[in-house]
């Protein structure tokens, strides 16, 4: 494919074609009943054997995927402008997307095994104002890309002038190795969720299992081997860990998958994240499009020492308010501070977000009484009063609910808490693990104190700095001191020349 000229429309390599047949797969795959439907009246209304309705079916649904992804492909136009990128898309129902330089906060660019051997990616631009990708180009050269990447930086002010492939050690800030891929599976929250949404599926094999197992006790009583309850205890506990284990490999797996060869980079005032084992993912995001810097520890990140850090940029609009993350998934206490002095630059002062080593401020012990008396002492209570007839005296082994809520609640406060300099606030949070958010001043856009009528009472107040990437609240400080930051916030904000976004 030769680097179009930027005066007309334009159509991308037909290997484009494959890019449609994965974004009408996802589709298909999140509408799935919707999607699938014609197919399952199919399987219902044919008669004949299974096998056939399942050939004949996989057969019509890869020739209607293919066709759409055709068509797509056929009815997709670009074109570039001086200030924007324009794309005509869609078979039936037109539509063009006008994409303002100015408004793109990142240019992410993937790559699969296919397009690396013929040296093309996809273009995505993430946009402020939209959920997701605005707009993509799939299929164009990595030529093109950098020098739409360098027309698009340009405009926008940044001076990025690098490109991928010329990427130097001199500004790498970050490269991942196999032990940390290991890391970032142990630590992916996503295993637990598969664990749990796993859980039915297990019931439903346990009785399965339990033959299994029978059959086992059996076998061995046929040799001579006596195996009592506490060996089949023993058995279920060991397929348990093995089912634990398999699910803690693919995690790990998935962590190769996506972030194998993982490299962080600062060019100019662009951070730029490159890693994958199959499919290539880049990510860049313009310096002055963070919004906030969070860092995060959960129990078993604490255990081993890692952080993850994401800088979040403005969200989407609309009903379905999106995040828009750049992810580091995995960096050491000492890295995130050097990371987060040169992402806030000249601005960050001598702040630390890691939760354990800074001299956080407090929030009043106050805190905790809303926690205890609504999710502990009340609904104690009323269970209490409630099962009584039932259970009788032993009802009043409900009341350790409160002191067990209390803990949590004292665990919880004693982890909260902030600190700021003249340009920053960094808050922290937690229960089982810590979070820290810190933002700089100027990029908030509206600063609110609020006050309950026990807060009153006490000279207490919450303050919540809004942002457009979300807000951010520091609940039960001193309501001179709120007052305090929410003037010296707001008269930041209206002193600064810089733009907020």
């Amino acid at each position: 494919m030769k680097t179009p000229d930027p005066s007309g429309w334009h159509r991308t390599s037909p290997f484009a074609i494959l890019f449609f047949i994965g974004r009408i797969s996802r589709n298909i795959a999140k509408n799935a009943w919707q999607s699938l439907a014609p197919f399952i009246a199919f399987l219902f209304a044919y008669q004949g054997e299974l096998v056939n309705k399942l050939l004949i079916g996989g057969a019509g649904f890869v020739i209607i995927l293919t066709t759409a992804s055709i068509l797509s492909y056929w009815f997709f136009r670009y074109r570039i402008l001086t200030d924007s990128v324009l794309i005509r898309q869609g078979v039936i129902n037109k539509k063009q997307l006008d994409i303002k330089f100015e408004r793109i906060q990142g240019i992410n660019i993937e790559q699969n095994v296919i397009y690396r051997y013929l040296g093309l990616v996809t273009l995505n631009f993430d946009t402020a104002g939209s959920i997701g990708n605005e707009g993509n180009l799939p299929a164009v050269t990595q030529t093109f890309a950098d020098s739409l990447r360098l027309q698009i930086n340009g405009n926008s002010g940044t001076g990025d002038t690098s490109r991928t492939s010329s990427v130097t050690t001199s500004n790498a800030l970050l490269r991942l190795t196999w032990h940390d891929m290991i890391r970032i599976g142990l630590t992916d929250r996503r295993a637990l969720i598969l664990f749990a949404f796993a859980g039915p599926f297990f019931e439903r094999i346990s009785d399965d299992v339990e033959q299994i197992i029978i059959e086992w006790v059996e076998i061995a009583a046929g040799f001579g081997l006596h195996l009592d309850a506490s060996n089949a205890v023993s058995i279920a506990v060991l397929i348990v860990m093995v089912i634990v284990i398999i699910l803690v490999v693919i995690s790990i797996a998935a962590a190769f998958l996506r972030f194998y060869n993982f490299e962080l980079t600062l060019d100019h005032n662009t951070l730029r994240s490159v890693g994958g084992l199959f499919t290539r993912h880049e990510h860049s995001m313009n310096l002055g499009k963070i919004q906030t810097l969070r860092l995060q520890q959960g129990i078993v990140q604490a255990l081993l020492g890692r952080h993850r850090m994401t800088a979040h940029q403005a969200m989407s609009g609309g009903r379905q308010r999106t995040k828009k993350v750049f992810d580091i998934p995995v960096v050491t206490a000492e890295l995130a501070d050097q990371l987060r002095k040169r992402l806030l630059a000249p601005e960050s002062g001598n702040l630390s977000q890691d939760p354990k080593s800074a001299p956080f401020v407090s929030v009043s012990p106050y805190y905790m009484r809303s926690g205890i008396l609504f999710l502990g002492l009340l609904p104690a209570l009323i269970a209490t009063i409630a099962l009584a007839p039932q259970l009788g005296i032993y009802s009043l082994l409900i009341l350790l609910w409160v002191p067990a809520v209390a803990l949590l609640t004292f665990r919880k406060w004693r982890r909260a808490g902030y600190l700021h300099d003249d340009n920053e606030i960094i808050r922290r949070s937690g229960l089982f693990g810590y979070r820290t958010v810190g933002l700089l001043f100027r990029k908030a856009q509206r600063v609110t104190i609020t006050q309950s009528r026990y807060q009153r009472r006490k000279s207490l107040a919450s303050l919540r700095i809004h942002m457009a990437s979300g807000s951010v609240r520091i609940p039960y400080i001193d309501h001179t001191v709120a007052t305090q930051l929410r003037n010296y916030m707001l008269y930041k904000i209206e002193v600064s020349q810089q733009a907020w976004h």
